[in-house]
């Protein structure tokens, strides 16, 4: 695993360095010159760097220089890069596609490229579905589907509105397209974004929307693109970052939400759900599909995650179990971390803003440690958390910090998703909330 670890970290500089050299002549001057340090793709792929000498190996004694490099450096990457990401989400135009996409402003986004043109679509619909969305379903998104049509052929994607005031998206509506044989109009891009709310990290794909005023939404949570789902969790975005998990199928999430409304409705309505909550108990029993409660579930991910974030669901990253590398705590408490974040989003101006920078850029320096020694947990987490917090001036060291953390877990799908994302990141919820 060292091996393979090491040729990864080569192969990303010896790649960086490349494009840097290969487009250097229509980009600014680094003001830090041959004295600068960074290595990252993102900030050579934004400054130029003539007759830059090779990165020396650190010594202990050399760390305070590191560090204050680091701060200067991450600062020029933090203020150089929010103006970037705000032009590509001005370019963005957005369309409408149904009922609600057009109500909510969600829709198809007209891009000048022709390169996010959809691909030719794979006949098999599983692979067709893994193309677009990066990831692979599994077998209960199929079996939820086919429930679904068993009551309702028409308009499958409605089928739970008027009960639960869901509505399937995402995955479903390539789904459903698929079977009438309708060609999608979203380009590939939109795709990955078009049902992304505004605090949705890459590992969590939304297959169904509720209350849009308040930004209400289910989907399947992954530690790993090529991996199976971990559990189906949902968000509320007006109220803010945390996933809660609620079942590891979507048979039990949705069992779950009838039980807690069939108690809220009249006489009659109760009826009707209770009828439809046998149904979808019937054909999981039927299937093998295991209809489980929210408490398990809750314990199961607890035992698994080497951190909480501020999505409160965490992560989970390979951690050796006799030498514990793979994961290091960040030596800050999520408390103060939130309390940096904020005085960052609240700056005045520049100035006050690189000042109210210098904790976060240390606990950058930091994960650059924690790389060098294998401990790549420590960079997802923290990245996360500012994924989680929210600001745009946080995107370009999110983008450095989750573009190497998933490199070096090979997670490299995630990286393409958070991408897509941060260059048409915007809240899905009508109601006006803050960060």
């Amino acid at each position: 695993m060292d091996s393979r670890l090491e040729s990864t970290k080569r192969k990303r500089t010896k790649t960086d360095e490349e494009y840097s050299d290969k487009h250097s002549e229509h980009k600014p001057l680094c003001k830090y010159g041959e004295n600068c340090y960074q290595k990252n793709s993102y900030h050579l792929q934004k400054f130029r760097h003539p007759q830059r000498d090779p990165v020396p190996v650190l010594k202990p004694e050399q760390e305070l220089q590191v560090k204050e490099k680091s701060n200067e450096s991450i600062t020029c990457l933090m203020s150089s890069g929010s103006t970037e990401v705000k032009e590509q989400e001005t370019s963005e135009a957005n369309g409408t596609s149904s009922s609600v996409t057009a109500e909510h402003g969600i829709g198809n986004q007209e891009s000048k490229e022709d390169d996010s043109e959809l691909a030719h679509s794979p006949l098999n619909v599983k692979e067709n579905i893994k193309q677009k969305f990066l990831v692979e379903m599994p077998d209960d998104f199929y079996q939820f589907w086919a429930f679904c049509q068993s009551i309702c052929q028409q308009n499958t994607l409605e089928l739970f509105k008027a009960s639960l005031g869901l509505q399937l998206v995402g995955p479903f509506e390539l789904l459903d397209q698929t079977q009438k044989k309708s060609k999608p109009k979203d380009k590939s891009d939109n795709l990955l974004t078009k049902w992304r709310f505004y605090y949705d990290p890459p590992e969590f794909q939304t297959v169904m929307v509720g209350d849009l005023s308040k930004g209400y939404h289910i989907g399947y949570f992954r530690d790993a693109p090529n991996e199976m789902p971990a559990f189906v969790g949902s968000n509320t975005e007006s109220e803010g970052c945390v996933l809660t998990p609620l079942s590891d199928n979507l048979f039990s999430a949705v069992g779950q939400l009838l039980s807690v409304i069939v108690k809220k409705v009249d006489p009659f309505k109760k009826s009707q759900l209770t009828s439809l909550k046998k149904q979808l108990e019937d054909w999981a029993n039927k299937n093998g599909i295991p209809i489980e409660p929210q408490n398990p579930i809750l314990k199961k991910r607890k035992k698994l995650m080497v951190a909480k974030t501020f999505y409160e669901c965490g992560i989970v990253v390979p951690v050796d179990k006799k030498t514990k590398v793979g994961y290091r705590e960040i030596p800050e408490t999520s408390a103060n971390i939130k309390k940096i974040c904020k005085k960052i989003v609240e700056s005045q101006n520049l100035s006050e803003q690189n000042k109210n920078s210098d904790s976060l850029q240390e606990l950058v320096t930091y994960v650059q440690y924690a790389n060098d020694e294998s401990d790549y947990g420590m960079g997802l987490e923290l990245g996360l958390d500012l994924l989680a917090f929210g600001g745009e001036v946080f995107h370009p060291t999110i983008l450095h910090l989750l573009g190497v953390a998933y490199e070096l877990l090979e997670r490299k799908e995630f990286f393409v998703i958070l991408k897509a994302h941060l260059s048409n990141r915007r809240r899905l919820a009508t109601a006006k909330t803050g960060n």
